[in-house]
């Protein structure tokens, strides 16, 4: 599923309507946002990891050329060179999770005690307005149909790009990719 920026989202007295999935206002128990998790190859200190094995191979190999095989010298600046701009590169992958990365949201509607991401982005003002108007609606349902204009960066559903967001019983969403 592409990416689908939402327009608006529609509350009329009875239902809420995001794109093109509606949710019942009587049957909505829980409306909350959360941040979004990364986990496993998509964490930001993920790269970290792999430096460290690139240092430990890079040390490895030029013991190796020292101690052990002393004709395996004249390929030691090689193989130090391809470790350092491996590590390198993976140096710029991790300050670029570190700095530049933005956190994922994740609106999240529970109806009859099953979880629905709703919308997700990086756009958390925006998400909470939308939060709020919703739990307005719960509370105090507007007498005709209403229409708010969503801003910001904030897309329909749990996929976005290649990656999904999902949220497990205690709350927490994460991404698979």
């Amino acid at each position: 599923m592409a990416k689908k920026k939402v327009g608006e989202i529609r509350i009329s007295k009875r239902i809420v309507r995001i794109g093109h999935e509606v949710y019942p206002l009587a049957n909505i128990s829980r409306v909350q946002t959360l941040r979004v998790v990364f986990k496993g190859r998509l964490s930001t200190f993920y790269p970290l990891g792999q430096l460290v094995v690139v240092a430990a191979l890079a040390a490895a190999a030029s013991f190796v050329a020292e101690e052990v095989l002393p004709e395996a010298r004249e390929f030691l600046p090689t193989a130090l060179a391809v470790a350092g701009v491996w590590g390198g590169l993976l140096a710029l992958w991790f300050l670029y999770r570190l700095i530049f990365r933005r956190t994922p949201y994740s609106l999240v509607i529970e109806t009859a005690g099953t979880q629905y991401t709703a919308l997700t982005g990086t756009d958390l003002g925006e998400i909470r307005r939308i939060e709020g108007l919703i739990v307005a609606a719960i509370e105090d349902p507007p007498h005709k149909e209403e229409g708010h204009p969503i801003y910001g960066d904030v897309y329909i559903g749990n996929t976005f790009g290649r990656d999904t967001y999902n949220v497990s019983g205690g709350g927490r969403a994460t991404v698979n990719n």
